[in-house]
């Protein structure tokens, strides 16, 4: 009886759970065992290949192959992001290492396509696109609604887990690529879809999702009550925002436990600010 191509998925999927659990298919398991080898600059390349944001990915990643690890239905299952944060931290951008390691897999074009793209949003989705659509050789702009460029990675992640450093050395590996990038352009109000659909033979929307999820509680739109992302993101942009003495957080997951921490930290530098 032939086996089908979705059987052979299937098959691949299970023998290989942390390569199918990741949402690039970054080849884990080939990283890491080149890290056993002693050669770490492959581990690098395999673990960039895939993904434009390895350095990112190494320190705030969620890590869902390490949930899948199959080491884990043993002991424990083996640190997958730690080892590429090892890697990354030797070979990636924010080294400043001159002879830009991450180029032999993410090199600009050698022939360029004459069609163009436009890109709304410069977050991870959108400058993960232009990465891709740069290397197949199209023209990428990229319409960028604030003035900075990595979207919920600057906006929603606390800088103490994601140092901006190193968020900008990966931004910037895919803008040296060629990509072309216009600031302070916010759909609907700077320009618009009709605009850009002339302007590009294709556009992608990656606006991203900043808007917080409330509560069905009375008075959750009462004075002094936050959405967490609200928070998280008037705190990373650096505005004040006046939080108390007693802080209450609603869940316990990474966007509460990033609430948490914020909101201490601010309470620590106010009170030494005002001693």
């Amino acid at each position: 009886m032939a086996t089908s191509a979705l059987d052979q998925l299937e098959f691949y999927d299970e023998n290989i759970p942390c390569l199918a659990a990741c949402p690039v298919h970054t080849n884990a398991g080939m990283y890491v065992a080149a890290i056993a080898d002693g050669d770490d600059e492959a581990a690098y390349l395999t673990a960039r290949l895939p993904n434009p944001f390895a350095s990112v990915c190494g320190r705030v990643c969620a890590a869902p192959c390490e949930d899948a690890c199959r080491r884990g239905q043993i002991d424990r299952p083996i640190a997958i992001r730690a080892l590429k944060r090892f890697v990354t931290e030797q070979f990636g951008p924010e080294t400043g290492n001159a002879d830009a390691v991450w180029e032999r897999v993410a090199a600009p074009p050698a022939v360029s396509r004459q069609e163009s793209i436009g890109i709304v949003g410069g977050g991870p989705a959108g400058m993960a696109c232009a990465h891709d659509l740069r290397r197949l050789g199209y023209a990428v702009t990229v319409y960028e609604a604030t003035d900075r460029l990595g979207g919920a990675m600057w906006l929603g992640i606390p800088e103490y887990r994601l140092d901006r450093s190193v968020l900008a050395a990966d931004i910037d590996a895919i803008v040296d690529m060629g990509v072309e990038v216009q600031y302070e352009t916010k759909l609907g109000s700077d320009v618009t879809l009709e605009d850009l659909r002339n302007r590009h033979d294709a556009v992608f929307l990656g606006i991203g999702a900043t808007l917080g999820r409330g509560l069905d509680l009375e008075g959750a739109d009462a004075d002094g009550v936050f959405k967490a992302i609200e928070f998280l993101i008037n705190m990373n942009r650096g505005f004040e925002v006046s939080i108390g003495e007693r802080v209450v957080v609603i869940g316990g997951g990474d966007v509460a436990m990033d609430a948490a921490r914020t909101a201490l930290r601010a309470a620590d530098y106010d009170e030494a600010r005002s001693a």
